[in-house]
């Protein structure tokens, strides 16, 4: 779970899904309210993480899985996705670019 760097708490896993769906690349932190950004770092690992949800689509079109079969493979991996980004997220005090 992320940890505020200008208090030094710890979000809870609710906390850092909330503050995940922000739009701008700020968030705030629960505690002390300063904002907070993801590091660039974390921000691929999120992107990879997020890509596996894809992964069953060519599968299914090769070995002609059914479509209901790949529509559960795709929940169950957006279920996994979305319970591993409140571990992936690392934060930092200022927004850095991606590259």
């Amino acid at each position: 779970m992320p940890t505020c760097k200008s208090c030094g708490i710890r979000w809870s896993w609710k906390q850092t899904m909330k503050a995940s769906w922000k739009f701008s690349g700020a968030m705030n932190c629960p505690h002390c309210q300063s904002s907070q950004y993801a590091t660039p770092k974390s921000k691929q690992r999120m992107t990879y993480i997020n890509w596996l949800v894809l992964l069953p689509l060519p599968f299914s079109t090769i070995w002609d899985i059914p479509l209901s079969y790949t529509i559960m493979m795709m929940s169950s991996l957006i279920i996994v996705d979305l319970s591993l980004i409140p571990k992936m997220i690392e934060l930092s005090n200022e927004q850095k670019p991606l590259w």
